[in-house]
């Protein structure tokens, strides 16, 4: 009975071992560029990650509190995709890429200028988990009006 039991233990081991060296090869890879799979990136970097994109695109939806069909096409029902991501069809698309360069251009040539501490503009900023920009006004102390001179008689 106990080399039933320990052939299952080393069974058990020998198992462990291999799943682990798996886990720790797999982790080894470095990320791969998935390219290929995705069509139509004209702002987003052509190299960007499977993980990297879905980062991306999670944060444009929590920043304007949309989901995906916010700028993409649903596909018909019983397509392999429930969405066309390269389609063009929503203006809502054109628009993201369009605020996309506007706020790499803003941090890039003003805010990285003036800001020692890193900050950086996204869409959060302007947006607040609203699909239009939640524009608010600030106001500023009236300033006293210079003295005027009086008047010649």
């Amino acid at each position: 009975m106990g080399s039933v039991g320990s052939r299952v233990a080393v069974l058990v081991a020998a198992t462990l071992v291999a799943a682990c060296a798996a886990i720790s090869q797999q982790k080894a890879q470095a990320p791969r560029a998935d390219n290929l799979e995705f069509h139509n990136l004209r702002v987003l970097p052509p190299n960007i990650t499977h993980d990297e994109l879905i980062a991306t695109m999670r944060g444009f939806a929590r920043s304007l509190g949309t989901r995906c069909n916010h700028c993409h096409v649903s596909n018909p029902p019983g397509s392999k995709e429930e969405f066309d991501f390269a389609s063009d069809a929503k203006p809502e698309k054109m628009a993201a890429r369009t605020m996309l360069m506007m706020t790499r251009n803003i941090n890039a040539n003003y805010v990285s200028k003036v800001d020692p501490h890193g900050q950086t503009v996204t869409c959060f900023t302007c947006h607040r988990g609203h699909t239009t920009p939640q524009l608010q006004v600030v106001e500023t102390p009236q300033q006293p009006a210079a003295p005027q001179p009086p008047p010649q008689p």
